[in-house]
């Protein structure tokens, strides 16, 4: 099937596929946008199908990159794909639409017989993409899904830092003045004076060719027995200040944001390879059901319990330093096992995820959203106190109400300071 334009004539091939229906492989001819390309495999009976890349479509998953397709590009193409059709043809692909994402991610690792593999994109706002299953929202999301059910199995790649104000993990590090925040720093070489205890940068010491103590007044004469140079000191050329420790930072180069490195979230990117167990639900079609909170997790916006319980902790520590509120709501749902019982697993599951896409779209730029057990939902809110929250509780019952057709309860519990790591602990 050809995207991008009208298909060529070559002797030998069928290129008069259409979107929705079986083919062998997706060729572009032109530029594609991801989500044009994502568009398409979503419709098609097999969306592990390879594609051909022939306009520098990067960062678009492709199996085969060419300049110019003709008769010897097209034979080059084939024999490329020879192998993956090979495997895509010893397991017929069918799956649920719940699990079809999922056992993509498994179809593509086994029938490329390779790791789904991280890699540096400097054009990425997070830095780190997965060429095998290509561009997309939740991608990461969804490997770690995967893997912390044990259908893939991790090797760790990299770890990025966030600007705590836009997300993006393209970030300048510098070392700045613990006074002032300047990064005009320079390193100065200690002298200390044995017999008077004087210790001062090297340069308070240099008279001409001579070093004299600033304190006694005596010439020093020989290192190590009537000085020595302990260390270095770092000194701001714009206030002047002296430390021996700079504070590191990050500037981010989307939005120009400053932010401490201790306070920056951190992001562990991993290689992924297929188990046997992956391999097991990819013969049987299907995904293992282990409840909601795995659907959850599959929320593009939503963090994990461990993110959103790393940042919900810096930003509890940043409101007490700028003396304002940070409040947390958990949102549970007590009624979960009757709805199953009612409605069945799978349109519970699905009930959930429409609470979550909700929550996700109602809340403000600051704000963010966990999943959290049992299934429930944690949702921050910078700048609102626990006090003010009853507008808020209202918003969040008429979103999810509106959103959702299942009789689902809801229970909102509020928490403000010290308290919201407790509340996020119990869900």
């Amino acid at each position: 099937m050809i995207l991008g334009g009208p298909a060529p004539n070559i002797s030998g091939l069928n290129l008069e596929g259409t979107i929705g229906f079986h083919c062998d492989a997706v060729i572009l001819l032109k530029h594609i946008d991801p989500p044009e390309l994502a568009d398409v495999l979503k419709q098609a009976p097999d969306p592990a199908v390879p594609i051909a890349d022939f306009f520098g479509n990067h960062p678009v998953r492709r199996d085969f990159v060419g300049s110019l397709f003709n008769g010897e590009s097209a034979k080059e193409m084939q024999q490329s794909f020879a192998p993956i059709w090979s495997r895509l043809k010893e397991l017929p692909f069918r799956a649920a639409q719940e699990d079809r994402a999922g056992l993509t991610i498994l179809r593509l690792a086994y029938s490329r017989d390779a790791p789904v593999k991280a890699a540096f994109n400097p054009a990425y706002p997070l830095i780190v993409q997965y060429p095998l299953v290509g561009t997309g929202t939740g991608v990461r999301q969804q490997l770690e899904l995967l893997a912390n059910e044990g259908l893939l199995c991790r090797r760790h790649f990299a770890r990025t830092h966030a600007c705590n104000k836009c997300g993006s993990a393209r970030q300048n590090v510098y070392e700045a003045c613990p006074a002032c925040g300047d990064s005009d720093l320079i390193e100065k070489v200690l002298v200390h004076h044995y017999r008077c205890g004087c210790q001062e940068p090297e340069s308070g010491f240099i008279q001409g060719d001579l070093l004299v103590c600033p304190k006694c007044r005596r010439e020093l004469r020989h290192l190590g027995v009537d000085y020595g140079k302990p260390g270095k000191i770092v000194a701001c050329r714009g206030c002047g200040a002296v430390n021996s420790t700079p504070n590191v930072n990050f500037m981010c180069l989307d939005c120009s944001a400053v932010t401490p490195a201790e306070g920056a979230p951190a992001t562990d990117w991993s290689h992924y390879d297929l188990t046997d167990l992956g391999l097991s639900s990819l013969r049987n079609g299907r995904l293992p059901k282990f409840g909601s909170t795995p659907v959850l997790e599959r929320i593009s916006g939503a963090y994990s319990p461990r993110d959103f319980g790393l940042i919900a902790t810096q930003e509890k520590r940043a409101a007490r330093q700028l003396k304002w509120p940070f409040s947390v709501a958990r949102v549970t749902f007590p009624n979960i096992d009757v709805v199953r019982r009612d409605l069945g697993l799978v349109a519970t599951d699905a009930a959930i995820r429409e609470a979550a896409d909700a929550i996700v779209r109602m809340v403000r730029a600051g704000d963010f959203v966990g999943v959290g057990n049992a299934p429930s939902l944690v949702i921050a809110f910078p700048g609102i106190a626990s006090v003010e929250f009853g507008v808020i509780e209202d918003r969040i019952r008429k979103t999810i109400h509106d959103a959702v057709e299942a009789p689902l309860e809801l229970k909102v519990d509020v928490a403000e300071g010290d308290a919201v790591i407790e509340l996020f602990s119990r869900g």
